[in-house]
């Protein structure tokens, strides 16, 4: 027997019930609006564990009562897939006979089917998940089926991502985008007030109802150690709840149980509090694992001092960041875990970095490290460090005009240091 189903876990991924606070009713709400009304790209934002796949679903449910009109397809994403497979799936939903035709002629007879399914009165969407995973041709594909060719032959395209995807977009093959006014939501955490009402909609029409370990203790730390992420909330609450469970043999028992004594409950709640102080000493391996990008980079080499070399004829080799003014690999790796930092730019070049903290050398709040990404050295600049994750959200939205406008994102220093 499946353990969630021994366990009766409210916290489990198979909950469909969605907590909608009003914020994301608002996102919910433009997206729909933007999707009927807009031909531009929209791009998703949420951290790892942030609620984007949960989104995704959500409209997916409101799309099938309320949006018939909607052609949706979600193509499973990997980054092994390739824009031919794509193309073939999409061409398949579509009922299309492909008998080995060449790729442009299989693009050609999906704009004309999207022309048709448009003519008739329906808006064809695609819905991508996890769209920062994708092979860089395979995205480039998707946001071509958005915004190349005549409006009619177009497709709606929602990519939810996590907020690397800037850094990937600013990438010289992705120059259409750069030039042309996209919508970017973020999907925004809960507030603590909102950690102690979702922890209790969960909970509702469950045998753990009236009866649980989450009093303004633990509910205050579960926020502040999940920092309102709605897949970490899960994650602790659901340790805590089965320590819980265990204390009072729940696992195994029915639905429904009767009452204990006040003695054996306070006695529950003592070991529950007690083993809570253990668990979050397993955080830091855990945050890992929340934290850390779906395509796991490995760190090779700090970067401490970056040079370029010139030709052998040309003048003798000159640093191109003194560490004097970027702080390296070195420095991030001995601030404190639980602080931010804001990420400004991720390239595979380093002359793209070059230039961009030339051109902002008035800034002296960088620092930066090389990771590898899609096999390739990619190098990460970062902003300032902020000790809680309010500060960082304040710091984002007061800093330079000339950084804002390339949409930095909040990160934590120990997801930067997972790295190093």
């Amino acid at each position: 027997m499946p353990e969630d189903s021994r366990f009766n876990n409210p916290f489990g991924n198979a909950s469909h019930r969605y907590y909608l606070t009003s914020e994301l009713s608002q996102r919910i709400n433009l997206i729909r609006h933007l999707i009927e009304n807009s031909e531009q790209l929209l791009l998703v934002l949420a951290e790892k564990g942030g609620g984007k796949t949960a989104l995704l679903n959500q409209l997916k449910r409101i799309a099938e009562k309320e949006c018939q009109h909607w052609w949706i397809y979600t193509p499973d994403t990997s980054p092994a897939l390739s824009s031919e497979v794509l193309l073939s799936s999409i061409l398949n939903t579509f009922h299309v006979r492909q008998d080995g035709k060449p790729f442009p002629i299989l693009q050609e007879s999906l704009r004309n089917h999207i022309a048709a399914t448009r003519y008739n009165g329906q808006i064809p969407v695609l819905f991508v998940d996890d769209a920062h995973q994708l092979p860089l041709a395979t995205l480039q594909y998707l946001i071509e089926l958005n915004m190349q060719g005549k409006p009619p032959t177009r497709m709606r395209v929602v990519l939810f991502c996590e907020p690397q995807i800037t850094s990937i977009l600013a990438a010289p093959e992705f120059e259409m985008v750069q030039n042309t006014l996209i919508h970017t939501l973020d999907v925004p955490v809960f507030s603590d007030i909102q950690v102690r009402d979702y922890l209790q909609f969960r909970l509702h029409d469950t045998r753990y109802a009236n009866i649980h370990p989450f009093h303004s203790d633990i509910i205050k730390t579960i926020y502040e150690k999940s920092e309102g992420l709605a897949g970490k909330i899960n994650m602790y609450a659901q340790q805590i709840l089965r320590q819980f469970a265990e204390q009072r043999h729940d696992i195994h028992l029915p639905h429904t149980f009767a009452p204990e004594s006040k003695l054996l409950w306070g006695l529950a709640i003592v070991l529950v509090l007690v083993g809570l102080s253990f668990l979050f000493y397993w955080k830091s391996i855990e945050e890992n694992e929340i934290s850390a990008p779906i395509i796991q980079p490995i760190v090779r080499t700090e970067v401490e001092r970056i040079v370029v070399e010139e030709e052998e004829e040309e003048e003798e080799p000159s640093p191109i960041i003194s560490n004097d003014i970027i702080k390296g690999a070195d420095w991030l790796s001995v601030q404190d875990p639980n602080s931010y930092t804001l990420q400004i730019l991720g390239t595979h070049e380093l002359i793209n970095l070059q230039n961009f903290t030339k051109k902002h050398s008035n800034i002296t709040e960088f620092a930066m490290f090389k990771t590898i990404y899609r096999n390739k050295d990619w190098y990460v600049l970062v902003y300032g460090i902020y000790s809680t994750r309010s500060e960082a959200q304040v710091a984002l939205k007061e800093m330079p005009a000339e950084l804002k406008n390339i949409k930095p994102w909040i990160r934590s220093l120990a997801s930067v240091q997972n790295l190093i």
